[in-house]
C-alpha cells in the first residue's frame, strides 16, 4: 500500500460563473481562463497558471478541460487570451469550436494591466481604446488633483477587474460619471460614463499601454494651455455628447 503522504490530491475542474472563469484546483492551488458569456457564446480572455504550478502540464490540462467544456455546453467560441491561442495552434482539433469568422491563430488582441496605488486593486483592458486624449474639466481637475487627465476610454465590455473587486469604491458626483477608487490607499482606478456605455481606464496607470491622444475635450475649462495641434474642445466632441465646439489651439 502507497504511503498516503505521499500520495497526489486529484485535481477538481469546473466552470465557476460566479467568478467568470474555469479552475483547475491542483494540489490546492487553482489555475484559471478567465472568460466572458453571451447567449450561446463565450470569449476566452485570460490564462493564469500560480509559479508554484508550473512545469507540470496543468497550463495544458487546464486548456483541454476549458475547451471540453466548451463544447459540451455547445458555445460559439471567441479567443483573446494569448495562451489558448498557443494551445489551440497545437492541437487544431478544436478549431471546429471557434465562431464564424473568428481565427485562434490571428496576432492575439492587446491585453493591458493597470492598478491602485498600493496594489489591491487591478484591472485589465481588451483591445484598443474608442478615443484617447486629455480631459480638463473641473470635475477632473479636483478628483486627479492636477490640472490635466490622460485619459483612455474603452468598451464596457473590455474592462475587467481581475483582482480586489470588494476593495473598489465609488463615488458619483453626477449620474454621467461614477469614479472607482481604492478603499485601502485612495489610489483612483477608472471611471464608469453610463450615457457613453465607456470606461476610463486612466491611461498613465495602464502598463505597457502607449497613449496616442487625438484629442482635448472641456478645453474651455483649462487651467494650462496645451499648443500641440490637437483639436480641443470646449466640452465634448458630438460622438460624446458634447456641443463640438471647437477651441483655437
Amino acid at each position: 500500500m502507497a504511503d498516503a503522504g505521499n500520495e497526489k490530491m486529484p485535481e477538481a475542474f469546473r466552470d465557476n460563473e460566479e467568478r467568470s472563469r474555469f479552475e483547475l484546483e491542483a494540489d490546492g492551488p487553482v489555475a484559471f481562463v478567465t472568460y466572458r458569456k453571451s447567449d450561446g457564446a463565450i470569449t476566452l480572455v485570460h490564462t493564469e497558471v500560480p509559479p508554484e504550478l508550473g512545469g507540470r502540464g496543468v497550463g495544458s490540462r487546464l486548456g483541454r478541460a476549458t475547451l471540453e467544456a466548451v463544447r459540451a455546453q455547445g458555445r460559439r467560441l471567441s479567443v483573446e487570451c494569448d495562451f489558448i491561442r498557443n494551445f489551440m495552434s497545437k492541437n487544431p482539433g478544436y478549431d471546429d469550436l471557434l465562431a464564424e469568422g473568428e481565427d485562434a491563430h490571428a496576432q492575439p488582441v492587446a491585453n493591458y494591466r493597470a492598478g491602485c496605488f498600493c496594489g489591491a486593486v487591478e484591472v485589465e483592458v481588451t483591445g484598443k481604446p474608442v478615443f484617447a486624449g486629455y480631459c480638463h474639466c473641473a470635475d477632473c481637475q479636483a478628483w486627479s488633483a492636477a490640472p490635466i487627465n490622460a485619459f483612455s476610454l474603452w468598451k464596457s465590455d473590455g474592462v475587467r477587474v481581475t483582482k480586489g473587486e470588494a476593495e473598489l469604491g465609488t463615488f458619483n458626483k453626477t449620474e454621467h460619471s461614477y469614479r472607482k477608487f481604492c478603499r485601502r490607499c485612495g489610489g483612483h482606478v477608472m471611471t464608469e460614463h453610463p450615457r457613453m456605455r465607456l470606461i476610463d481606464v486612466y491611461a498613465n496607470l495602464l502598463k505597457g499601454y502607449e497613449h496616442h491622444p487625438t484629442l482635448h475635450a472641456n478645453y474651455a475649462s483649462k487651467m494650462v494651455s496645451v499648443r500641440d495641434g490637437l483639436p480641443k474642445y470646449a466640452d465634448l466632441p458630438a460622438e460624446l455628447g458634447g456641443s463640438g465646439e471647437m477651441l483655437p489651439d
